[in-house]
């Protein structure tokens, strides 16, 4: 496969030097991109830090909350990181979760659609340069490009990425749905006048790659319990035709979230046939502590073994 990312999940506790080995690594690898996620942290953040540590490999947030940062100060952030990485910040945005940006940060989550408009008009105007309207001084814009992906969940929010973003980030999106969501990326992609191969389309996997295939297993139905209980996702499932699955069950850990030895990578990620331009990103859900990014210094080598054979294991596929 020519195009694998990989996301520096939250939940395996690196420290920001341990996150820095990860980018070298996952680099040296091949990788196309490592991203961050945003729960507790600051994924923007987390990319200053990946891009210091590398210089080839794409950075991105996966993704960014949109509830958390005005879009003026997003923009310049963004326009910052583009700038000090050569052009290679990949900007992933979404509107997160209600129980999350009400229930944690206390934040009201109005209109999050239109909102979500918005904020990608106001970014966008910031980093290409036409700045803000009416402001005594004009922000700097992106000395390269700021690529604009959005997290997309619901078939509403796929269309709006046709129509507005450079990609879209689908997560748990399992095959059968795929062809409402290329309809949805087309109607979008219609609406604004471009071919919808102008969107780039990447998918996170939630993947469990470990010595201990039981112990995988139940990492993936932990990470299944945690996002079945998420309004969005739980919605998700059941529109995707896991009614019964929606409560998490073993029965959808092969459907949804992969589990293997490193050797057996290989079967994990495959190209739905209605896609032409992929870039899965594989996540690992890494509460199981035998997984390769848990925080031991000892446990590095492993890691960058992990990385490096599930890349080799996939370019073979």
């Amino acid at each position: 496969m020519a195009r694998l990312g990989i996301v520096a999940a939250n939940f395996s506790e690196l420290s920001f030097a341990e996150l820095q080995d990860l980018a070298r690594e996952a680099e040296s690898a091949g990788l196309e991109a490592i991203f961050s996620p945003e729960f507790m942290n600051d994924a923007l953040s987390n990319c200053h830090l990946m891009a210091q540590a590398t210089s080839k490999i794409k950075v991105g947030t996966w993704i960014a909350n949109i509830y958390l940062r005005h879009p003026a100060l997003c923009a310049q952030t963004a326009v910052a990181i583009d700038d000090t990485s050569k052009g290679r910040l990949v900007l992933g945005l979404g509107v997160s979760h209600r129980p999350l940006v009400e229930g944690i940060y206390k934040e009201k989550m109005d209109r999050p659609r239109e909102f979500l408009r918005e904020y990608i008009t106001t970014v966008r105007d910031i980093t290409s340069g036409k700045g803000v309207p009416g402001a005594p001084r004009q922000p700097q814009k992106a000395t390269y490009k700021v690529p604009i992906y959005v997290g997309a969940l619901a078939l509403g929010t796929v269309e709006l990425c046709g129509e507005m973003a450079d990609g879209v980030m689908l997560y748990l999106c399992p095959k059968n749905r795929m062809p409402r969501v290329m309809a949805a990326l087309e109607k979008g992609a219609a609406k604004a006048g471009r071919p919808v191969s102008s969107v780039d389309i990447t998918t996170g996997l939630p993947t469990c790659i470990s010595d201990d295939l039981n112990a995988a297993k139940t990492t993936a139905k932990n990470n299944l319990a945690f996002y079945g209980g998420l309004p969005f996702y739980n919605k998700l499932f059941q529109s995707s035709g896991f009614v019964q699955e929606a409560k998490p069950s073993p029965k959808a850990i092969c459907r949804r979230c992969p589990t293997a030895w490193p050797r057996n990578c290989r079967s994990l990620v495959r190209r739905p046939a209605v896609v032409s331009n992929l870039l899965p990103s594989v996540k690992p859900a890494s509460t199981c502590r035998s997984l390769p990014s848990c925080r031991s210094p000892a446990n590095r080598p492993m890691r960058r073994r992990y990385v490096r054979r599930s890349r080799r294991s996939l370019k073979q596929s």
